[in-house]
Parts: C-alpha cells; sequence; structure tokens
C-alpha cells in the first residue's frame, strides 16, 4: 500500500503544500527516507518548527544512521544545535 509519505516522495521535485502535511506523515518521511534528503530535510525542518516533540528525536536518529545522506544529517545536526 502506498502512503501519503510515500507519495510526497515519489511527486519529488514537486513538493507538497507542507503546511497540510500532518505530524505523522513528516515523522514517516523523515523515518522511511533517511537515505534520500530530498523530502525527508524539509520535513524534520517542519516538524522543528512545528515544536513537534519528535524532531529532536529524529534528528538524533538520523545522525547516527550510518547510510543516511550527508545534507539531511547536516540538517539533523543544525536542528540540535538550534534547539
Amino acid at each position: 500500500m502506498i502512503t501519503e509519505a510515500d507519495s510526497i516522495q515519489m511527486m519529488f521535485p514537486t513538493e507538497p503544500d507542507w503546511e497540510q502535511v500532518s505530524d505523522p506523515v513528516l515523522v514517516e518521511l523523515g523515518e522511511k527516507y533517511a537515505y534520500d534528503q530530498s523530502c525527508a530535510t524539509a520535513a524534520i525542518g517542519l516538524l522543528s518548527l512545528r515544536q513537534h516533540p519528535r524532531a529532536a528525536e529524529l534528528a538524533a536518529w538520523l545522525l547516527t544512521e550510518q547510510h543516511a545522506d550527508k545534507w539531511l544529517k547536516a540538517r539533523a545536526t543544525d536542528l540540535l544545535a538550534d534547539g
């Protein structure tokens, strides 16, 4: 079954109206697409802006993921430094 997060990722570089994307979908994008920074970067950034409790946890997890995208790891580092 294709989830909303999958649909968002498949449509990239076309982006959704991020303000309309729910927090659970943003979390799924960050977790499921850690190896492709495109939508995951926007997702963790928006979670942080929304002050979602999973934002820092997700950012910390991304830093431990060996194969996570380097640009996504840089964004995660920024989010943790700003937090």
